[in-house]
């Protein structure tokens, strides 16, 4: 029984040696798996991070680099080509790899650039309110031919209403004081129409007030705002009080986006290529006759509820003008902040 017992707990003992072997074996195993597949995963995101990095700077009208090895997070990524199609240059082929450790991943993709929503802007002047108070005085125009980006000449196409608004009367109340003044002071394809369907910035307003590049208080305001390849997004807000007002004097230059809650004065050397929208509960938009105040794409006044708005336009020779220009409106609309992206195929 003693040699039985030995010869029991010797093959025991082999056992447990064997099996410990094996599970250390197996933890090894798996270690070693895990971390493959973490340096796999990390090599993944790390391309990825190269595809985001990419679109991010064609917004900005940037062209990758693709000889540019950018170290990250440990890791490193890679552009290694990258192609876009002719003008608007909609659509672009990427080849991003990301390597992490001895690891390195690689994915192709096509992707097509397109735009979130944007408001329709069929006149020079859109008037979504009623009834509105209409006034004209001096020399003012507002003309919805349709002009170049920066607003020197007229493509040929395109031409658009000088104002539309919602009403038959508030159509008749613009046409009156067109005639009271010197009868010419609006010009495009018709100087009126009727359009109940102009845009609501209740569509569209939240969406600039959450990509603002510029988030303006009440009061006096001046300077350059974007450039034309880089326009932007401008916001006059004043959440506790709708009714304050914004005056833009001076020299100020913008491109893109401007947002105005309230009442706005526009006077001295102001001028806007791409959208202006005034929204709130009482909307006064004055354009004063001293200097050249100027917007060139188009002008929406505008009450998410469709009440009342006034708009005064104060000018002499070339002073007060708005011209259409659905250049200058593409521009605004092709702003990097409302773009994204569709996947026409992704290979990894």
């Amino acid at each position: 029984m003693g040699r039985a017992a030995l010869f029991m707990v010797m093959g025991l003992g082999i056992a447990m040696g064997t099996i410990s072997y094996n599970i250390s074996g197996t933890t090894e195993r798996a270690l070693e798996n895990n971390y493959t597949y973490y340096k796999y995963m990390y090599a993944r995101n790390l391309a990825r991070t190269a595809v985001h990095a990419t679109l991010r700077g064609y917004d900005r009208n940037e062209d990758p680099d693709t000889t540019q090895v950018v170290s990250f997070a440990d890791g490193e990524y890679q552009i290694l080509s990258a192609q876009y199609s002719a003008s608007p240059r909609d659509t672009v082929w990427l080849t991003a790899e990301g390597r992490f450790a001895d690891t390195s991943y690689t994915m192709f993709v096509k992707l097509y650039r397109t735009t979130k929503p944007f408001p329709s802007v069929r006149s020079a002047i859109g008037i979504r309110a009623s009834p509105i108070t209409f006034d004209l005085i001096g020399q003012p125009s507002i003309d919805g031919r349709n002009y170049n980006a920066d607003g020197t000449a007229l493509t040929g196409s395109g031409d658009q209403p000088g104002v539309g608004v919602i009403s038959s009367a508030d159509s008749t109340a613009v046409m009156d004081e067109e005639a009271a003044t010197s009868g010419d002071n609006i010009q495009g394809a018709t100087e009126v129409q009727v359009d109940d369907s102009l845009a609501n910035p209740a569509d569209y307003i939240q969406e600039y007030l959450s990509n603002a590049d510029y988030y303006l208080g009440p009061g006096t305001h001046g300077g350059t705002y974007g450039t034309a390849a880089n326009p932007v997004i401008v916001v006059c807000d004043s959440p506790a009080d709708t009714n304050f007002k914004v005056k833009f004097s001076g020299g100020t230059v913008g491109y893109g986006i401007l947002a105005i809650r309230g009442n706005v004065e526009i006077s001295g050397n102001f001028e806007w290529y791409g959208l202006v929208v005034v929204f709130g509960t009482q909307n006064v938009v004055n354009f004063g006759a001293s200097g050249t105040p100027k917007i060139v794409g188009g002008l929406i006044v505008a009450q998410p509820g469709d009440g009342a708005a006034s708009l005064t336009l104060k000018g002499t020779g070339a002073n007060g003008k708005v011209l259409y220009s659905s250049a200058a409106l593409t521009n605004a609309r092709n702003i990097g902040k409302l773009r994204y992206y569709q996947i026409v195929y992704w290979y990894e």
